[in-house]
């Protein structure tokens, strides 16, 4: 059986596909990978298998949406799965989705994707196990992003630094293609609003750019969904 479809959807950065992660046993390879993609999952270990195909998956089928056909999709040297030049996409995957974002590769454009799980519940001060859970909020948050964190109810802050590292996430995915080095969590200052948009502001240290950079953000499947769009300026 190949990998089960959950949602196909148009979003304002791309066509984004979403898998459902199988057990490998489950899923029959030779319908859902072609053959160079098949011998580098040999290559990987057994806890990545489900996900690259999964990912693997999603992404060639946001593409086949939007009438491109592609060779084999690998990794390039910085991870990213490698389009050859024929489109843009990216995909992110949790232990039980996968996601592939394609758009078409225009005036340099270049989009990326990331998918977090929505915490459902925040910890209760005192109960076993609420002071280990790691705070990562200053190292992903630049202190605009802190400031407004502190503002926040105590009982919202763990959602919001989550929404905060997967906006940066896909965001980094997608200028990465384009600068071509490491971007800091510190890079970038972004506010999510309601509407599902973002209020973004680059601050690359290497001064790069300008660059027209767009985010969004949804929730599906229980998870936070989140784009970029990265274009240069011009």
């Amino acid at each position: 059986m190949s990998p089960e479809t959950l949602f196909r959807i148009d979003l304002p950065h791309g066509r984004c596909v979403g898998i459902r992660v199988p057990a490998t046993g489950n899923v029959d390879l030779s319908l859902s990978l072609l053959a160079e993609e098949q011998a580098y999952l040999e290559t990987v270990g057994l806890a990545r298998k489900a996900t690259f195909l999964a990912g693997r998956v999603a992404l060639r089928e946001a593409l086949r949406d939007l009438g491109v056909d592609v060779p084999a999709i690998l990794p390039d040297k910085r991870g990213a799965p490698d389009l050859q030049g024929l489109a843009t996409g990216s995909i992110s995957h949790k232990q039980t989705l996968a996601v592939g974002l394609a758009a078409h590769s225009v005036g340099g454009l270049s989009v990326g994707v990331d998918i977090e799980p929505v915490p459902t519940a925040e910890p209760t001060p005192g109960e076993p196990g609420w002071d280990r859970r790691p705070d990562i909020s200053k190292r992903v948050m630049t202190p605009d992003e802190l400031q407004r964190l502190m503002a926040l109810p105590e009982g919202q802050r763990r959602r919001a630094i989550l929404l905060c590292f997967s906006i940066k996430e896909a965001l980094y995915k997608a200028i990465n293609p384009i600068i071509r080095r490491y971007v800091s969590f510190q890079e970038a200052t972004v506010i999510p609003t309601p509407d599902g948009s973002v209020e973004l502001t680059l601050a690359l240290a290497k001064g790069e750019g300008p660059f027209v950079a767009e985010a969004r953000w949804s929730e599906i499947a229980g998870h936070f969904l989140t784009t970029a769009r990265v274009r240069p300026f011009g």
